[in-house]
């Protein structure tokens, strides 16, 4: 595969995962579509993080793999792993979309400029790539989109 493939696949599935067109299934938009902030907040299943909280943890993911693809050590998240919902009013659920939508925008931009050299570059703190952090990146979020559809099925009365 030359770099332009390699690097227009992995722009292909990131975008697929996120807005839709998933070999899959629902991806993370599809997934999330008429969640209003309260159903973002409930936990239908005891013990399992809410769709708030997956949607903030993904965002919070997204800006760490950014700035690992700039060459920054990046553990955890600024924000924590799964960052706690602010208020469940219809605005701060707006926010937390947008957060998301920023992050894998940013997260796109990125990946845009990179080069199949790039792809190989250990990324720094670890033991793996940056082609394999990415494509681990679009199974993260098929992961917790998977979650949020059963939470919504689990929300039904």
């Amino acid at each position: 595969m030359s770099a332009m493939s390699q690097i227009a696949n992995l722009l292909d599935e990131l975008k697929r995962i996120h807005n839709g067109g998933a070999w899959h299934g629902p991806a993370l938009r599809e997934a999330l579509a008429g969640v209003t902030a309260e159903q973002a907040t409930m936990r239908p299943v005891p013990g399992a993080h809410s769709i708030w909280e997956l949607v903030l943890h993904l965002a919070a993911w997204e800006k760490v793999i950014g700035r690992r693809l700039e060459g920054q050590r990046a553990d955890e998240p600024e924000e924590g792993d799964f960052p706690a919902a602010a208020g469940a009013t219809e605005e701060a659920w707006a926010q937390a979309l947008a957060q998301l939508e920023s992050a894998h925008e940013r997260l796109l931009g990125l990946v845009i400029g990179l080069t199949d050299a790039d792809l190989e570059r250990v990324v720094v703190g670890k033991g793996y790539s940056s082609g394999f952090m990415l494509r681990g990146a679009v199974n993260h979020t098929a992961y917790h989109a998977g979650q949020i559809g059963l939470l919504k099925k689990a929300l039904r009365p």
